[in-house]
């Protein structure tokens, strides 16, 4: 039976005031429906998508900003339709970590071609998985798990035909883990979910939209503006701002540096020293910017020296290994041909 005959007959039998509609074989969400049946069949192999033409980072993100690159999430839902939830997910959440200043995204694509079939479902070690954070330039990689991303109905417990309430439910957990030291940074756990918060028994033609949304949803485009208004998309917007938001509170700035005088001291071959440490409670994979004292001014025709000009930013360095109180090894990120001893250091 095709899903628009089903739907017609389902509405039809509400109109008839039976006590339930046919059971049906549905092509969509992995439905918490007991009565209804749902096709067993294999999970589909996952296709990796043509890489985008946009580039992997935004060309016009700051080098302060932390770094963050969504690995294809693990998928422990019941889910068998046509999107790639595996990247979708990540995707999405990447769009919504935008308006968050301190923090950017690699694009999943990025990584998506530098796994094999059975890693893209999600199944990725820790050791890949950091191996491709350096080779792509992450300061985290971020591991996901999918537990929930379906859209329920619920039957009513009254001898009248139609339902009491649809409900979309999103349920995610990221595990992230800070690239220049290997070490986890911590752990999100999140859930969006939205009501129909419709309860007890009304006219079943007040019903039809929601049931034309429930079978017809998997024909959606994931993320567009038409699933974004079905419950389901609210609820996945809920749980991706849940995550963002949790994210930005765990991956926190540099510490203000309570050090009167911040600043490069010592810079040997590739081993470049600053005078912060333990007593600034700065952590490995901080970032802060390297300031000159601004170069000397003198009038051009007399040659007299009139001042300096205010001091800017000449590079970017990053903690690797904190030493002591007041001494840590750092790695320049940006201006390696400018920083000199000396200078100074800013937590932007």
């Amino acid at each position: 039976m095709k899903v628009g005959a089903a739907f017609l007959l389902g509405i039809l039998v509400f109109g008839l005031g039976c006590a339930s509609v046919p059971e049906s074989k549905l092509p969509i969400m992995g439905l918490n429906d007991p009565k209804v049946e749902v096709e067993t069949e294999e999970a589909a192999v996952a296709v990796v998508p043509e890489p985008e033409t946009q580039p992997a980072v935004d060309d016009s993100a700051d080098a302060l900003k932390q770094t963050l690159l969504f690995l294809p999430f693990k998928d422990t839902t019941k889910y068998k339709g046509s999107w790639d939830i595996y990247a979708e997910l990540p995707r999405s959440l990447a769009d919504t970590l935008k308006k968050y200043d301190f923090l950017r995204t690699i694009a999943v694509d990025s990584a998506l071609t530098l796994l094999k079939k059975k890693e893209l479902q999600g199944e990725i070690s820790l050791d890949k998985g950091l191996e491709v954070g350096r080779q792509l330039g992450a300061d985290f990689i971020v591991f996901g798990e999918i537990g929930e991303l379906t859209m329920d109905r619920f039957r009513a417990t009254v001898p009248v035909g139609g339902y009491r309430s649809y409900r979309g439910q999103t349920n995610a957990t990221l595990r992230l883990v800070k690239v220049i030291d290997e070490q986890p940074a911590g752990e999100v756990v999140r859930e969006g979910v939205e009501d129909s918060k419709r309860y007890g028994i009304t006219n079943p033609a007040a019903y039809i939209p929601l049931e034309e949304e429930y079978w017809l949803l998997g024909q959606m485009e994931w993320g567009g503006d038409e699933f974004r208004e079905t419950l389901l998309g609210k609820s996945v917007g809920k749980c991706l701002t849940g995550l963002a938001a949790a994210l930005d509170s765990l991956i926190r700035p540099p510490p203000d540096l309570s050090i009167s005088e911040p600043k490069v001291i010592a810079i040997d071959d590739t081993q470049v020293y600053i005078n912060v440490g333990l007593a600034d409670a700065i952590r490995n994979g901080d970032k802060f910017g390297v300031w000159d004292h601004g170069r000397v001014l003198t009038d051009p025709q007399t040659g007299t020296v009139l001042g300096r000009a205010l001091p800017r930013r000449v590079g970017v360095v990053q903690v690797e290994q904190v030493l002591s109180d007041h001494l840590a090894l750092v790695r320049i990120l940006e201006g390696a041909e400018q920083i000199q001893p000396k200078y100074s250091l800013r937590a932007e």
